[in-house]
């Protein structure tokens, strides 16, 4: 009864206030989320264990028994692998972890996957694009692995559908790696650090296979998702750090400014709620440099699937720690987010008066004052993960 009456009185609270507070621009979000939405969903929780109801069993994007979208084990990296043996587990993290920063998986032993996956700059290399093992530039960024295991899609023109498929692609290719995961199961079954962790990662396994490496490191990906950022801390209520500057940031994104619209809260991805089963792509039209009087000549998704909604298409990516993955875009253009926001400000590639006839953007200019500028950077600083603070 006392659970169900403080159901109803913070459901009453939270009508009056959107009732009083019924301006879209200056609504404060972030104020309801936390005072009022986290508090109904953890009700809601305290009342079914109170009354003994199940979840349904099924794999499900988010964890029915996490307290609020905003908690650490909110959502489910199993959701998003491509079968049951793929499952995620600790053990695999280690021998994925072994496996992530070995140079032996490359041909000539010159490049693991943090060569270009570089921890101490949030996973990215802090290049405008990629290196080639010959030194040359290739066509795209590098982007950060931080929370790449909520996406249903991956590479910028999401040409594959799982962490699997893409650390094969990578190592395999003759400019990035050059490797191959058949030719290191010798290695591997000659090591006995290795031999060890394969053990406790795959305990049924009678013999190391291709699949299984791919899973490790996959799983290892799987394994960067601390949630712990300031927005985090503030939006659950453990923490009163943040700004005035910040919170308006937040309202800003999730309204005025439209970002929201494609970078879903809490992931801030692509990856479309309620069920976390599509990622999406956007076309933006991004220029080709900051001086360019045309987009990125880059087709994109276009390149996998040849119809003209998808030309210059692109994967959204996560902004979970954007403060550490400069340059951005798919062709690293710009390196500030001041730049960033100004480009949507202005309306995208048709704002800046370019030719995007398929653009997904919308092209009116957002209207948004220096100030608010300055403020939708100040939020999405606070999306950094403590260990990169």
């Amino acid at each position: 009864i006392v659970l169900k009456q403080k159901l109803k009185k913070t459901i009453g609270d939270s009508y009056a206030y959107c009732k009083i507070n019924s301006n879209f621009n200056t609504f404060d979000r972030a104020l309801f989320i936390r005072d009022y939405l986290n508090p109904i969903s953890k009700i809601l929780l305290q009342l079914q264990k109170q009354n003994n109801i199940p979840n349904v069993n099924k794999t499900n994007a988010i964890n029915p028994n996490s307290m609020s979208l905003f908690e650490k084990d909110t959502f489910d990296v199993n959701a998003f692998i491509p079968s049951d043996e793929y499952f995620y587990s600790k053990e695999k993290v280690s021998l994925g972890a072994e496996l992530f920063y070995d140079v032996q998986l490359s041909k000539d032993e010159r490049r693991s996957c943090a060569t270009c996956h570089n921890p101490e700059k949030a996973f990215t290399d802090g290049q405008k694009t990629n290196i080639s093992l010959e030194g040359g530039a290739l066509a795209r960024n590098t982007p950060t692995l931080t929370y790449a295991g909520f996406q249903n899609a991956l590479f910028w023109d999401l040409r594959q559908p799982d962490l699997e498929k893409q650390s094969m692609e990578v190592i395999a290719n003759k400019e990035e790696m050059h490797g191959s995961f058949k030719n290191f199961i010798p290695i591997l079954t000659k090591d006995s650090t290795y031999k060890s962790l394969f053990a406790k990662a795959f305990p049924k396994a009678k013999k190391v296979e291709e699949w299984q490496l791919q899973n490790a490191i996959a799983s290892y990906i799987r394994s960067l998702n601390n949630f712990d950022s300031k927005f985090d801390l503030y939006i659950k209520g453990e923490s009163e750090d943040f700004s005035e500057q910040e919170k308006l940031g937040f309202n800003l994104f999730a309204g005025k400014a439209k970002c929201a619209t494609c970078h879903f809260i809490p992931l801030f991805n692509g990856t479309v709620p309620p069920n976390y089963n599509k990622t999406e792509q956007e076309v933006i039209g991004t220029p080709a440099n900051k001086n360019a009087v045309s987009i990125s000549p880059d087709l994109g998704k276009y390149n996998q699937y040849k119809m003209p909604q998808l030309k210059n298409a692109f994967k959204t990516p996560s902004l979970r720690n954007i403060a550490k993955t400069a340059p951005y875009m798919h062709n690293g253009v710009y390196t500030t987010l001041e730049e960033v926001v100004d480009f949507y400000v202005k309306g995208g590639g048709n704002g800046l008066g370019y030719s995007v006839e398929n653009q997904t953007l919308p092209t009116e200019k957002l209207n948004l004052t220096k100030k608010e500028e300055l403020a939708l950077v100040a939020f999405m600083k606070t999306l950094t993960d403590k260990k990169y603070q």
